[in-house]
């Protein structure tokens, strides 16, 4: 489907290769129900298919991206190798920012790259100055997006730490999703137009708009808020993108990377020991009522990766509505559905 509406070969494989990876790892939200968007994306000119990735600025630690409006997990990924190419020239640790990127879905899957590289990875993201849907603490409308963030950290066990998560009570993945099957939002996690909470994902939607609150909410919100602020400053202003702001000039993600090579701190193998152990001790706890075990972050992900790998990716019947509709529109054979 992206060849068909013109997306170079190699970054229409990526993309795909994203949305479905998203779906094995458990993050249906960011997986295939967002390709007819991204397809759409690329018609109506939000993406500029085959763009490269520029550099702005450049010294041995540090460098300025811009993405030039290609899809934004191939800018994403072209960033955090560029980053560990830094390591692998000495650096003990490179961060780089990148303007000009369209959304990439899972952050989780470019700090795992890190982790492959015996290095830890971070990654935040905002709007890029727009795609607001989040109330800040206190407030009833929305002034921020999501803004997620992402650690990937080796552990020398099969699969890393990945912690990736929203500085919001849901993501607006997961209320696509529930707008689709029909579900109700956690409780405390919407605001209708009024500032009243709300569980329905229309209220959202609108119109009129509601707003997503900040993690934590009620008690805490003050601390999803001060990380989602901490996520705008550090992903809007240092990349030369925005802030969020009423008045943006264009929505996407602007992204702030850092990478750290392990080895420069401490021999490899006596810090996956360490890691080694602490995540045993974790485990190790007595499990609480209606538990089954401790989970650490990355591992449930990885579990229902195996069983993906075995018996295939869920797709909502809505998703697959649309999917269906724009493979006949584009003249593209579907998949046979495994049932």
């Amino acid at each position: 489907m992206f060849v068909k509406v013109g997306v170079p070969k190699q970054d229409a494989g990526l993309v795909a290769d994203h949305l479905v990876d998203s779906d094995m790892f458990g993050h249906n939200t960011h997986g295939v129900l967002r390709l007819p968007q991204y397809v759409d994306m690329v018609r109506e000119g939000v993406v500029t298919p085959g763009a490269s990735l520029r550099v702005l600025k450049d010294n041995d630690f540090s460098s300025r991206l811009c993405g030039g409006w290609n899809f934004g997990p191939v800018s994403a990924q072209l960033a955090m190798e560029f980053a560990l190419n830094k390591l692998l020239k000495g650096a003990v640790m490179s961060v780089v920012t990148v303007r000009n990127c369209n959304h990439i879905a899972r952050l989780g899957r470019f700090v795992s790259l890190a982790t492959k590289a015996d290095a830890i990875g971070i990654i935040t993201s905002n709007g890029h100055g727009g795609d607001l849907a989040v109330a800040p603490f206190g407030g009833t409308d929305r002034r921020l997006p999501t803004n997620p963030i992402a650690f990937g950290i080796p552990t020398g066990l099969d699969w890393p730490v990945i912690l990736d998560m929203t500085t919001s009570m849901i993501s607006g993945g997961d209320l696509r999703l529930l707008r689709n099957t029909g579900e109700l939002a956690p409780p405390d996690s919407v605001i209708d137009a009024s500032g009243n909470l709300a569980r329905e994902a229309e209220a959202f939607y609108g119109p009129p708009q509601g707003a997503i609150l900040p993690l934590g909410y009620p008690k805490s919100g003050h601390k999803g808020f001060g990380l989602s602020m901490l996520v705008d400053i550090l992903s809007g202003a240092l990349s030369g993108a925005e802030c969020s702001k009423e008045n943006y000039k264009r929505s996407g993600n602007a992204l702030f990377v850092a990478v750290l090579r392990i080895s420069a701190f401490r021999e490899l193998e006596s810090f996956f020991e360490e890691v080694r152990g602490f995540v045993t001790r974790m485990k190790n706890s007595p499990t609480a009522k209606g538990s089954t075990d401790v989970f650490f972050p990355g591992e449930k992900a990885h579990k229902h990766y195996q069983k993906t790998s075995k018996n295939g990716i869920l797709v909502d019947d809505v998703a697959w509505k649309k999917i269906s509709e724009l493979a006949v529109e584009l003249g593209v054979n579907l998949p046979k559905p495994l049932s």
